[in-house]
């Protein structure tokens, strides 16, 4: 009885172990990251110290003792830590772009805005909400007090900053130079009203980092407590920030990932701007351009000739993409719409068999991505210039992040021209420069930049012998469009006679073809 009772004890004392090593927070959540970036400030004091990894540097900059850590710097060749009693809001400090290191700043003492009470704010306001300058709080003229610096070592008294040392459900307050004003608030704002957003959120890039629930969120670049594909090398343009609320897809509104291992995300609750909706959109009603988010036509029909839903009702299924929670998105009717960025318009169906269909019998519009004045000569192989778009708008991502791809397809070990995300041509396609892309729908495409000598490129194009390619390629290269009955197994897709896409025979009964030619799949939940 008594080794069943120490086994158990022993169990549960493991267990709790284990679930506080799975909620220990990383250090740098507490810091907001700047590539590229260091700070010159020589009167003022730094340490520095080897250390294998930023983490680790984190860690140090939050404990170190008589040395007040406001911000550090990683060096990524030398593996060094710099640790610096200044940050870029301090007088007389200048930034410097330098690839060598990222920079790292405590939110703390760089943010001008409070979660909650505000008992962590360590910002430099020292005013208060009608104009009153703070009394510093190591003196007692003009006003008595027992908030000295020397008996609340951990409340970070400074100066005359605003602070919280009572916890005061008001936010950072002070001591005021006026004799018959006693003490003031600093109405320093929320984080979550810093910034307001517009539409669902897609565009906030505004300093709120807690959750509607009070939860911390967990930084886009790591993969703990939750593993995630949001890596903000991966999507650049969606501001994945540090830890930050976000939309990089479409939701309702901004959400995070959060450091609570049992509660894998949550909606923030930010503030909405007073005229809510985005006007600066580029409507299309005939056809649709990009991905379709802009659409605003009447087709209300899957290609099949399946009838859509109407927004506003939840039969024969129930969704949560009603008018009422995107309210700039023109769900009007049971039209075609792209709401949270898909592939393409789309709509509920009224087959209680078929949920969502996409539209992709409305036509695409024409591109009009312009042209790079940049050009390149013969097949771009030796193009270096700085064109980091696709032919159809779409951002290039970092060439870094595809380096085993790259390694496979590549002519020349030597790789050093694919800086940054700039279109180049490793493997001497014959179309010219190219890239990986920033869309996870479109994993590359060929860049926004014409041949220097045109005449040259079309005597190319219409070359009439096509090579098979003998390495094997990561992407599809020198294709052309196929010609009725010149290959066997090739079939058209047809609707209503109609050809929509292309497939292998690969059996008699049996046709292989691309996801998107079909609009319709079994499991797409909302």
């Amino acid at each position: 009885m008594m080794r069943t009772i120490k086994l158990l004890l022993l169990l549960s004392t493991l267990m709790l172990a284990v679930d506080s090593m799975t909620t220990r927070k990383n250090a740098l959540h507490n810091f907001l990251k700047t590539s590229g970036h260091a700070l010159i400030k020589k009167s003022l004091q730094q340490k520095s110290k080897r250390m294998d990894n930023i983490e680790q540097c984190a860690k140090r900059c939050m404990k170190f003792k008589g040395f007040v850590c406001r911000a550090f710097y990683f060096g990524k060749s030398e593996k060094r830590c710099y640790w610096l009693s200044f940050n870029s809001k301090t007088k007389g400090v200048k930034g410097k772009p330098d690839k060598a290191f990222d920079l790292y700043e405590r939110k703390d003492y760089i943010r001008e805005c409070i979660i909650g009470k505000g008992k962590n704010y360590r910002g430099t306001k020292s005013v208060t909400e009608s104009g009153q300058t703070c009394q510093h709080w190591n003196s007692t003229i003009p006003h008595d007090h027992r908030f000295l610096p020397s008996n609340n070592r951990n409340k970070n008294l400074k100066e005359n900053y605003c602070r919280n040392p009572t916890d005061d459900e008001g936010g950072p307050w002070c001591f005021t130079m006026h004799p018959r004003i006693r003490l003031e608030s600093c109405a320093i704002p929320q984080c979550s009203e810093v910034e307001c957003m517009t539409c669902n959120g897609e565009t906030y890039r505004g300093p709120m980092d807690h959750t509607k629930s009070g939860k911390e969120c967990q930084r886009w670049d790591l993969q703990m407590p939750h593993k995630h594909r949001f890596n903000p090398e991966r999507y650049p343009d969606k501001g994945l920030d540090d830890n930050y609320c976000r939309n990089p897809d479409g939701r309702t509104k901004p959400w995070c990932y959060t450091l609570d291992p049992h509660t894998p995300w949550e909606y923030c609750d930010i503030k909405e701007c007073v005229h809510n909706c985005d006007h600066d959109l580029e409507v299309t009603t005939e056809c649709f351009k990009d991905l379709g988010e802009s659409y605003r036509g009447t087709m209300n029909t899957t290609p099949s000739g399946i009838p859509c839903q109407r927004w506003d009702v939840q039969y024969p299924h129930q969704h949560n993409f009603t008018p009422e929670n995107y309210k700039c998105k023109d769900l009007d009717k049971n039209y075609c719409r792209n709401p949270d960025g898909r592939e393409a318009p789309w709509c509920f169906t009224t087959d209680t068999e078929i949920r969502v269909a996409y539209c992709f019998h409305i036509p695409r519009c024409e591109n009009k991505t312009p042209i790079s004045e940049e050009c390149y000569q013969g097949t771009g192989t030796t193009y270096r210039g700085s064109v980091s778009k696709t032919r159809t708008g779409i951002h290039c991502a970092p060439w870094v992040n595809f380096s085993q791809a790259i390694a496979r397809i590549t002519l020349d070990s030597n790789t050093e021209s694919l800086a940054e995300n700039y279109c180049r041509n490793p493997d001497a396609d014959k179309h010219g420069p190219w890239c990986y892309t920033s869309d996870p729908l479109t994993p590359w495409d060929y860049c926004a930049i014409e041949p220097c000598d045109k005449t040259a490129s079309s005597e190319l194009a219409s070359a009439g012998t096509r090579q098979c390619s003998s390495r094997i390629q990561t992407r599809i290269v020198n294709g052309f469009r196929a010609t009725a009955k010149s290959s066997s197994w090739m079939v058209s897709l047809r609707h209503r006679d109609i050809h929509f896409c292309g497939g292998s025979l690969i059996e008699q009964n049996w046709v292989l073809t691309a996801k998107h030619c079909f609009s319709t799949w079994c499991c797409w939940t909302s």
